[in-house]
């Protein structure tokens, strides 16, 4: 990895040759492209914090870490005896504390599932990628957003293929009998999904019942199934289906 190394002092020293503000100018700049970079993923699959959200994020970190090292080397007049002690990673530490509240707010709880996780994750991630760039880390910064970039693009296409567990909840109507909830259950079981029965509810009239079945299976195709069970059976009516 010498290679990588040489690079990373190359670029350094080139940057800092620039002086200031021109080298704070060109931090902005990288951290503007790798925030934007990462929100441009977002924006694609219709997240609502994308391309200018996660820009605005990494931009503005970037801005608070070359302030907080801007200050730190700033020489400070001070009376003799009295010694004056700066620590730029102070800002760091309120930025990523900070960044948490936004997060919060890309995260949405519906019903027993919560959406938005992902997303307030990347802006985490869009406040580090602008500290380092802030700091100056710039290779160290444009190999973090290809890597997230990665792990959100490319991960996604395997989390779909895992075999992973999913729940539904399934609400389904039939004519009452003292067996009607036994007997949906084991009419869904013959499509090869492990069921729960969670309850039932008759109708006004007493003449059919609503059966709750909270259903575990893997991959779409078992649910599918499930469909194409009731279906076949003149006597079941999936009314709703939502996720658990």
């Amino acid at each position: 990895m010498e290679w990588l190394t040489h690079l990373s002092e190359t670029f350094n020293t080139w940057a800092a040759n620039l002086g200031m503000p021109a080298e704070g100018i060109l931090r902005l700049v990288l951290a503007a492209a790798v925030g934007g970079l990462v929100g441009l993923e977002r924006e694609i699959r219709g997240r609502q914090a994308g391309f200018r959200t996660h820009l605005l994020v990494c931009l503005g970190s970037a801005l608070a870490m070359v302030v907080s090292v801007s200050f730190a080397a700033h020489s400070w007049q001070h009376p003799a005896g009295f010694t004056i002690t700066t620590d730029p990673a102070r800002i760091a530490y309120g930025v990523m504390a900070g960044i948490g509240f936004m997060g919060a707010g890309a995260i949405i709880h519906e019903g027993a599932s919560i959406r938005g996780l992902t997303t307030a994750a990347s802006l985490w991630c869009a406040a580090a990628l602008g500290l380092a760039t802030g700091f100056g880390l710039y290779v160290l910064a444009v190999a973090a957003a290809l890597f997230i970039v990665l792990a959100l693009w490319l991960l996604d296409y395997v989390e779909e293929a895992l075999p992973r567990q999913q729940f539904r909840i399934l609400t389904i109507r039939r004519p009452w009998s003292p067996n009607a909830a036994q007997e949906t259950a084991d009419t869904i079981a013959a499509a090869g999904v492990r069921v729960h029965i969670v309850g039932y509810e008759r109708s006004a009239d007493l003449s059919s019942v609503d059966v709750r079945i909270r259903v575990a299976f893997k991959g779409r195709g078992h649910y599918d199934n499930v469909r194409k069970q009731l279906d076949a059976g003149p006597q079941c009516q999936l009314m709703a289906s939502h996720e658990d």
